[in-house]
């Protein structure tokens, strides 16, 4: 597979609309005008489930380490083709703007993978390094899949083997703020990053 440029991956985002997110969620193109909320409401949903999960560098990261932080999870398997490199395009297009916060306030993003019989830590690696997501603030995450399935179940995700060899999965990024409670959880068919961002800057501020 050729290397994904900035440009495509560009195009991509805009032209989301058009791709199958996952076979029963079809991607909704973004309106002419988005209407982003500068001070949204975020109630709590819930909160986050702990785990403890290796990184590509084999460093377990624990979610209940990273209080203190507003921290973007989503779930993601290195072979899509539709949702996951549209999904991870627009958390890369935040995870840059992120940089201009200081460092203590900018979000962590952690990306686990929902299908480790297959994605070891170096295909992670080589997916991570395809939208330039490199350095302490976004961490790509695995463990066996017998220590896999608790973390999946407890953050509502499940995978199914689609007829044309991906896996059917819940395209989705949770957003957990500061005291390790779910305030968001977007839909890949309504994610906005722009959206996000604003989100972000508000949890801030709580």
């Amino acid at each position: 597979m050729k290397r994904l440029t900035a440009a495509w991956l560009l195009a991509a985002v805009l032209v989301a609309g058009s791709a199958p997110v996952m076979a029963h969620e079809p991607a909704a193109p973004r309106p002419a005008v988005s209407p982003l909320t500068a001070t949204p409401y975020l109630a709590v949903v819930k909160p986050a489930p702990n785990f403890a999960l290796n990184d590509t560098a084999g460093r377990v990261v624990r979610l209940s380490e990273l209080r203190g932080r507003v921290v973007l999870v989503s779930f993601i398997y290195t072979r899509c083709t539709t949702a996951c490199p549209l999904l991870t395009a627009r958390l890369g297009v935040l995870h840059r703007r992120a940089q201009t916060l200081a460092p203590a306030a900018r979000p962590i993003l952690l990306s686990i993978t929902v299908d480790p019989a297959r994605d070891s830590a170096a295909e992670l690696a080589r997916y991570a390094a395809r939208f330039d997501a490199s350095g302490p603030g976004w961490r790509f995450l695995r463990e066996e899949p017998v220590s896999l399935a608790p973390v999946l179940h407890a953050w509502g995700e499940w995978t199914r083997l689609a007829g044309d060899g991906e896996l059917d999965h819940p395209a989705r990024i949770f957003l957990v703020d500061r005291a390790g409670r779910i305030r968001e959880i977007y839909s890949l068919a309504f994610f906005d990053e722009r959206q996000a961002w604003l989100d972000v800057r508000a949890l801030l501020r709580d």
